[in-house]
């Protein structure tokens, strides 16, 4: 034991004095010299025009970054700099979250405006459902988080017969009390609402609650389970798989079926995904239309889409390699990422060929930029369902997903509805490397797209084919709509 305190000890004394050694003077040095070195869109970013500019920032944010050892001055201080490039795919990892929280007067403002019910308890609220059971909504009662987390009720509103509050049947804190509306329902269609919910700090967001008979999910937020006596229907696991789940194919009608796919950020993404869509090969070809949900999706392993490719393809789509930046720390990265996928045959399939080849390339190739491969999906031209595909895209529609939406537009099946996307697809390759202080890493992209220079897309995305406004509640409803209108 005594060695092991020794160890201790001595391991404390040398972090306390790496620490005290600590300063963002290191970390912007180093951000400096590995954006310099090795951005691909460097020379694009820094030309004649804007060199006086970026010089002037740089002097400007040396200056400002020594003697700070505070992490999250430090973060503002280097974030400054790297807003020059306005690249989404050039940024700071801090690993563990920096506390951005606002002023206690700020949140507490909010929480006025933000209404209550009447009921002071659980049993009161569950005696006005009693009485009023034969008039209530199926949305009315007693609700709980399928994490547990929240007990609530939901009430409908005393003035607009299709408006409802959710509220706290359980005080968290000072400011949510017993009764505060933790979300307000507003019926747009049968067992669909147009939804604002409150977070933990009373900002908010507008999104789309769907119901099915004893469940509701809150979109992109989480599921609930009716527990109050009025319960009447149970959903089916059939329903809890193909209209609850996150991530799923939904048969919406005769003609049209729902592909909602999780971010190619999660583990094994293309494996899940293509199991997904295995187990529900007849389901997708039972429809003459294929909707695809790439809303949020902040893109990920592009390998994630191919087996979806064979739904949306009437021949050939090809996939355009990156011009990529040949540096020494370039190939030293990438060789390391090459040895480290050999242990994991689901990285290992996909990205050993590509990464031989690049890492061949970028050696006879220093100090310049080449082509990374392309890749060719080969499909035969068919006339199968689905006869159309409609991809919805929004804001937050980035990186990979944009260029998947790209490549999917190769298929003259293909459509794409929402917002413009957000525009993050132009840098590619992102590689990161860690900085000497504070534990951060800095992720850089050392590819730039085969657009560019001709057709950017940098922070202003990818325009749809069929525009729809941010405030439509329902937009699977507007895509069924869309398509069962058109020819």
């Amino acid at each position: 034991m005594r060695y092991i305190l020794v160890i201790v000890f001595i391991f404390l004394a040398n972090l306390s004095n790496a620490q005290s050694e600590c300063n963002c003077l290191k970390n912007f040095n180093e951000i400096y010299q590995k954006v310099t070195d090795n951005y691909a869109a460097f020379d694009m970013k820094v030309n004649l025009k804007t060199k006086p500019t970026f010089e002037e920032l740089t002097i400007k944010v040396r200056e400002k970054a020594k003697g700070v050892t505070e992490p999250k001055t430090c973060l503002g201080i280097l974030n400054e700099w790297l807003e020059f490039f306005k690249d989404g795919h050039l940024f700071l990892n801090t690993m563990t979250s920096i506390d951005n929280s606002e002023p206690i007067s700020v949140i507490t403002e909010r929480a006025g405006k933000v209404g209550m019910q009447k009921f002071v308890s659980e049993l009161e609220f569950q005696a006005y459902l009693n009485a009023k059971e034969a008039t209530l909504d199926d949305i009315e009662g007693i609700w709980e988080s399928d994490d547990k987390g929240y007990r609530v009720g939901i009430v409908r509103d005393g003035l607009n017969s299709n408006k409802f509050f959710g509220f706290l049947l359980a005080k968290r804190d000072h400011l949510w009390v017993f009764g505060k509306n933790k979300f307000e329902l507003e019926k747009i269609s049968p067992n669909r609402f147009k939804t604002k919910y409150y977070y933990a700090d009373f900002s908010s967001e507008n999104t789309l609650t769907r119901q099915v008979k004893n469940m509701i999910s809150i979109d992109n937020i989480f599921k609930m389970i009716k527990h109050s006596s009025n319960n009447k229907e149970f959903a089916s696991q059939y329903e809890i798989d193909h209209q609850m789940a996150d991530y799923r194919v939904e048969k919406i009608d005769a003609d049209n079926t729902l592909l909602v796919l999780p971010p190619f950020t999660i583990p094994n993404a293309p494996t899940y995904i293509r199991e997904l869509v295995n187990q529900n090969v007849e389901l997708i070809r039972s429809s003459k239309n294929l909707i695809i949900d790439f809303r949020n999706n902040s893109g990920g392993d592009e390998n994630a889409f191919d087996a979806v490719f064979p739904f949306i393809a009437n021949g050939p789509i090809v996939r355009k390699g990156s011009k990529i930046r040949a540096t020494q720390e370039n190939l030293i990265l990438l060789n390391h990422e090459l040895k480290a996928i050999q242990d994991y045959p689901q990285y290992k399939d996909n990205l050993d060929p590509k990464l031989r080849e690049i890492t061949k390339k970028m050696q006879f190739n220093m100090g310049k930029m080449f082509d990374g491969p392309d890749r060719t999906f080969e499909f035969e031209p068919n006339t199968l369902n689905p006869k159309k595909v409609l991809i919805l895209v929004n804001k937050n529609t980035a990186s990979a997903a944009e260029s998947l939406c790209l490549e999917a537009k190769q298929s003259p099946k293909t459509i794409l509805m929402g917002t413009n996307t957000k525009g993050f697809a132009d840098y590619t390759e992102v590689r990161d490397w860690g900085l000497p202080c504070f534990g951060w890493r800095l992720a850089v992209a050392i590819g730039i797209s085969y657009r560019l220079p001709e057709k950017p897309i940098e922070n202003v995305g990818i325009k749809p084919d069929v525009l729809l406004s941010e405030d439509e509640p329902d937009w699977v409803a507007a895509a069924v709509k869309y398509l069962n209108s058109s020819k």
